[in-house]
């Protein structure tokens, strides 16, 4: 409960920073919005201004021009050759600032209007011509009617890429939050499956120890052999309910290591003590399992029933994925305060592929047959879990039909760091 409540505070901190963001963009775009505004006053006034002086050198040297920006010239075509004249000259100023825009504009003695406030609002541009006429008072006024929509198409692909970015965060968002959801059902669904098998191994496993029990009690004292063999039984069924129960708690993803268990073992030790039970059943295929314990300090702090459990997983590998003669060697090895264990079969191998997936939970090699080997896919990644819990690391090498090598390396003993295992 603890992740989940952790990425839950996650979601919503992104969520948090999501709205961030959007205000961040919103604002940019009023911010960008006005600099175009302010950038287009700017070239426009320039524009005006440069047309305020060549029409006032025009009117000074024309008596025409000068009568008609006054006020006095009555006669229509002179007027309109006037107006046309004044026309082009705006329009070569604003086509040197890049602004083709179409506008309208008067001459005439009125106030100028107050200009539009805000961004994107109709706005009128006002120059006076007062020192270069013969009458005070008189000013050009220019209008673009489309104003609007042309500071709008500058702002477009910077918006139309600020929108789609927006956008493109928040339907990752919802996608992901999706997964999250879907991954935490799945994992409570497996957690329930486990349970389930928990029960459904231990019942029947249960059962065949005290059916052995039993029997044991029955038999006959003189028969050896049988003795050996329930024995044996007992052993094995006793083991794998260890097992059983240690291997599938990885799957909770709880915390499954007790330090008040840990005790210094041998590991050369336990690992020919673990190596015996597989000895009859490797014997029986006709294979052989050899031990070359060169450490000669082999002294770990830990618990021995995890540690069991790793050279058992591995041995119990290498038979499985062995010809039908199955051959292992088993090899301690001296490093520098710390103790390497190396188990190599010359089994079927594994694919380069493969290897970097072989620690994944639930994932099982291919054989090509998948009823071949039987398994839940757990073991590898309950012993690789079990080896960095006790600061070690492990590898694999491989090389597909000559066989695998894992190669284990632990640290040896060492008083001050006996509380140091997370």
């Amino acid at each position: 409960m603890k992740n989940f409540s952790t990425q839950q505070y996650l979601a919503f901190f992104t969520f948090i920073a999501l709205i961030a963001i959007l205000g961040v963009q919103t604002n940019w775009l009023f911010k960008a919005a006005k600099l175009e505004e302010e950038r287009f006053n700017y070239f426009v006034n320039k524009a005006l201004t440069e047309a305020k002086h060549e029409i006032g050198d025009l009117a000074s040297e024309c008596e025409y021009m000068n009568d008609f920006l006054c006020g006095n010239m009555d006669k229509e075509g002179v007027s309109n050759k006037n107006v046309v004249k004044i026309d082009s000259i705006l329009r070569a100023k604003l086509e040197k600032y890049d602004i083709e825009l179409d506008y309208t504009f008067i001459v005439a003695e009125l106030d100028a209007p107050e200009p539009g406030k805000g961004i994107f609002r109709n706005k009128c541009y006002l120059k006076c011509l007062n020192g270069m006429l013969e009458k005070d008072g008189i000013k050009i006024m220019l209008e673009f009617p489309a104003r609007n929509q042309f500071l709008l198409a500058q702002l477009t692909g910077t918006f139309l890429l600020a929108i789609v970015s927006i956008l493109f965060v928040m339907i990752s968002f919802v996608f992901t939050s999706r997964m999250f959801r879907k991954e935490r059902q799945l994992l409570q669904q497996t957690t329930d499956f486990i349970n389930n098998m928990v029960h459904e191994f231990q019942t029947p496993l249960a059962n065949v120890r005290l059916a052995v029990g039993l029997i044991k009690k029955r038999q006959n004292a003189s028969d050896s052999k049988t003795s050996e063999y329930i024995s044996v039984i007992l052993k094995e069924n006793l083991r794998l309910e260890k097992n059983v129960e240690e291997i599938l708690k990885v799957s909770s993803c709880g915390n499954f290591i007790n330090r008040e268990g840990h005790v210094l073992v041998d590991f050369n030790e336990l690992i020919e003590q673990s190596g015996e039970y597989f000895k009859t059943r490797i014997e029986s295929q006709g294979g052989s399992l050899q031990f070359s314990l060169n450490a000669q300090e082999a002294n770990v702090l830990g618990d021995p029933n995890h540690f069991r459990i790793i050279i058992s997983n591995l041995i119990d590998n290498a038979i499985k994925y062995s010809n039908d003669s199955p051959q292992i060697m088993v090899e301690t090895n001296d490093l520098h305060k710390k103790i390497q264990l190396r188990i190599a079969d010359k089994g079927i191998g594994i694919e380069r592929k493969y290897l970097d997936k072989i620690f994944d939970k639930y994932y099982r090699v291919s054989t090509g047959n998948v009823h071949n080997v039987k398994g839940f896919g757990l073991g590898l990644t309950y012993v690789k879990q079990l080896v960095e819990i006790y600061k070690g690391k492990i590898s694999v090498s491989s090389t597909k039909g000559k066989g695998t090598l894992f190669t284990i390396v632990l640290p040896l003993h060492n008083e001050q760091d006996e509380n140091s295992f997370s």
